[in-house]
């Protein structure tokens, strides 16, 4: 028994850990790598170097490293920044202004359809190259616009057309035709056409006295300008030394005219129109006034009596139709009334007429 309580039992030198029972011995691999070593803290004041950041690569792929604040789409590769500066197109500009004159001229088809076009062409391009705009919007939609009005004023047209087409096939005596130009019918038939061969014969007579400088004519607007001019200056032309007579003679010197249509009315009234060319009455007015104005102001009317003065003024008025040759065009109308079956001249209104053709003196 002693023997057996002095006995030791050896413990051996390594001993191994113990696993639980029923555990794993786990297997033996290739040694573990090595912890990478941190960078050595930067020293005071310092700004620490940026790290390279490393995307998640997908299984089985190595990591690619990206520079610092490069964009990482989720599938680890660089995305494009987040902002970019829009480029600019001036086709936007182009289409807005073509769109807004397409609306404009949309009462003349041709051109407001043209521009619409243009508009729409254009703001197609310009969102090509530059993306979406609103000045490249406004001019499609302003080009759209201006197209469909375009389009209705024509539709328009063609319905205000084809109407008086209709209305003049519908009454074949409405407008009828003497010695080749448009006269408005009065009545019906052969009976119009001869009423307005007649109103316009007595008004082609009326002018052909200024034409022709009939005398007695020339006597009457001598004595109806003679007057014009007293109102208006103070002294009649015979006043100042000047020939009434010659001065009509002078306005008449290129009197000429071409008849424009006769229209008659069921009332027993009618019109005779006319391109009329003549002397430049309002011209030689101006240049009376000129050169009466600047000897008013000179040091030699100051010293002129009123007799003096008269005969100053007419030699003025004088050298004013000598300077002035000048022509121009008027368009005149002949008032006419019917008196039983002939046609007259409307005298107050001819008279009202000649106060215009030949100036308020």
């Amino acid at each position: 028994m002693a023997e057996d309580q002095d006995r030791t039992v050896p413990l051996p030198e390594n001993p191994e850990p113990q696993q639980p029972d029923g555990a794993a011995t786990p297997a033996s691999g290739p040694a573990s790598e090595p912890m990478p070593t941190p960078p050595p803290p930067p020293a005071p004041g310092q700004t620490p170097p940026a790290q390279p950041y490393q995307a998640a690569a997908p299984q089985g792929q190595p990591q690619q490293p990206f520079a610092p604040g490069q964009s990482v789409n989720p599938y680890g590769q660089p995305a494009p920044g987040y902002y970019q500066q829009p480029t600019k197109s001036g086709k936007a500009t182009g289409a807005l202004v073509c769109g807004i004159f397409a609306i404009l001229l949309a009462w003349a088809p041709l051109f407001g359809i043209i521009l619409g076009i243009v508009a729409i062409v254009l703001a197609v391009k310009a969102v090509k190259e530059a993306g979406k705009d609103g000045k490249a919007t406004g001019g499609k939609v302003c080009g759209i616009i201006g197209i469909v009005l375009s389009v209705l004023s024509f539709i328009l047209y063609l319905v205000i057309g084809f109407g008086a087409m209709a209305y003049l096939a519908a009454n074949p005596g409405s407008v009828t035709v003497v010695d080749n130009a448009p006269y408005a019918d009065s009545s019906s038939g052969l009976n119009a056409t001869e009423d307005e061969k007649q109103a316009e014969a007595v008004a082609q007579a009326e002018l052909d006295k200024l034409k022709n400088q009939d005398p007695a004519f020339v006597q009457q607007l001598a004595a109806q300008l003679d007057a014009e001019f007293a109102d208006s200056a103070g002294y009649s032309l015979a006043e100042l030394g000047v020939d009434p007579v010659a001065f009509v003679q002078w306005l008449l010197a290129d009197f000429d005219y071409q008849l424009d249509g006769t229209y008659t009315n069921s009332d027993g009234t009618g019109t005779t129109y006319a391109d009329v060319t003549m002397r430049d009455v309002y011209a030689f007015a101006s240049t009376f006034m000129t050169d009466a104005t600047a000897f008013s102001r000179s040091t030699e009317a100051g010293s002129m009596d009123e007799a003096a003065m008269k005969a100053k003024l007419g030699e003025l008025f004088n050298a004013a139709m000598e300077k002035t040759t000048d022509t121009t065009e008027s368009y005149i109308g002949v008032d006419l009334v019917k008196q039983g079956d002939a046609w007259v001249i409307d005298e107050e209104s001819w008279a009202d007429e000649t106060e215009l053709l030949f100036g308020n003196l």
